[in-house]
């Protein structure tokens, strides 16, 4: 079980970073045989680029959607990596994925996918008495410095991270 961190804390990047959400929905259920079989093929995908740092894959989570879906929480450092890794047939994703979309033609699996770019600074995050957990996990984790808003856009009270160089003065 993860060890819960006590107290407030934020999550710190640096620099720019990407969230690629994806899933799928099983349309008939006759289906699941074929599904199961394509994840295994992807949690082989997610092994093989946490076993590479230089992949830019940062992690993931995975994401129930109910009783028929499923999908992925994953972080990357940039959309170039993000898109080498789909599109490089050395990699693992292009031959699985020829594998899914024949495999998967006639409707009875759905998929989806949402790709965001995130400008360094331009995200919030709020962590209180839990172990790492979404981009908590997958980055650094810095105790909360006040509760001021840290983006004028978040209503409430919205805490600010103490920045490394902050913190170091």
């Amino acid at each position: 079980m993860a060890r819960v961190i006590s107290g407030r804390m934020a999550a710190e990047t640096d620099g720019d970073f990407v969230l690629y959400i994806n899933g799928f929905r099983l349309n008939k259920l006759r289906a699941v045989r074929r599904w199961f079989l394509a994840g295994r093929k992807i949690g082989a995908m997610f092994e093989e680029l946490a076993a590479d740092p230089d992949s830019g894959f940062l992690g993931y989570q995975p994401a129930l959607q109910g009783l028929r879906g499923g999908g992925s929480i994953q972080y990357w450092r940039s959309l170039e990596d993000l898109q080498r890794f789909a599109h490089d047939p050395n990699d693992m994703h292009v031959p699985a994925w020829k594998w899914v979309d024949e495999s998967l033609r006639n409707g009875e699996v759905g998929f989806w996918a949402e790709i965001y770019l995130v400008e360094d600074g331009n995200y919030e995050t709020f962590y209180r008495d839990m172990p790492p957990k979404g981009l908590g996990e997958v980055t650094e984790l810095v105790p909360i410095a006040s509760r001021t808003r840290r983006l004028g856009m978040t209503p409430g009270r919205s805490a600010p991270v103490e920045s490394r160089s902050e913190t170091a003065r």
